[in-house]
């Protein structure tokens, strides 16, 4: 089981993350990870995909609570239940995340793994601790490293990811949401500038100018 760190801390990593893979990587079907700030009038929406089948998507609602889902494809537990889990993990989603467990852009046909956080509560939840497939192993916690883990860890990825040097200092600034620099992208990417990711990185993911 994976510790997802608390609501504010998740939001200002998961939108670093999608900050770093737009600095290395401006093409964005080859980033792992990505950030819509505008998902819905009410939502913000991170998301993980590796290319090869394992993905998350992690839903921020202004109301407070926050969902996360997605699958490991060479896990235990998808191995062994498939669809059954899938639906098992819906089926135990609490009513506020209604909408959340219905959404088709999640493909919650192919789920092996759900989290929630609901504000009355002030923790997160495991969805499939509350099902019958709770003793399979799932594979989450590979796929959420980056969610909980330090700079290095993120550097050391990137580097063997996008084959190209990342210092895991240039990592630190932008997990603590310091200023987006010329000299930082010029260090991450020298093949990009501000002017060419602005947009994206400031309207679309929402890291702070």
């Amino acid at each position: 089981m994976t510790l997802l760190p608390a609501i504010p801390e998740l939001l200002r990593r998961t939108k670093a993350l999608a900050a770093l893979d737009l600095i290395l990587s401006p093409e964005w079907e080859y980033r792992y990870y990505s950030f819509n700030s505008v998902w819905s009038p009410s939502e913000q929406m991170a998301s993980m995909r590796d290319g090869c089948g394992d993905e998350w998507w992690l839903v921020f609602h202004s109301d407070g609570w926050a969902a996360l889902k997605g699958l490991a494809h060479e896990s235990e537990a998808w191995s062994k239940a498939g669809d059954k889990i899938s639906a098992a993990l819906q089926a135990v989603m609490p009513p506020a995340l209604v909408d959340f467990a219905r959404e088709p852009a999640f493909r919650w046909d192919s789920t092996g793994f759900a989290y929630f956080y609901l504000p009355s509560k002030q923790h997160w939840n495991r969805a499939n601790d509350l099902t019958t497939f709770s003793a399979l192993d799932a594979g989450e916690d590979e796929l959420l490293r980056h969610l909980c883990g330090n700079p290095s860890d993120y550097a050391v990825f990137a580097e063997d990811y996008y084959e190209r040097a990342v210092s895991a200092e240039d990592v630190a600034q932008v997990f603590r949401h310091a200023p987006i620099t010329k000299g930082l992208i010029s260090s991450l990417n020298p093949d990009i500038s501000l002017k060419d990711i602005a947009h994206e990185l400031f309207i679309e993911i929402g890291y702070p100018r």
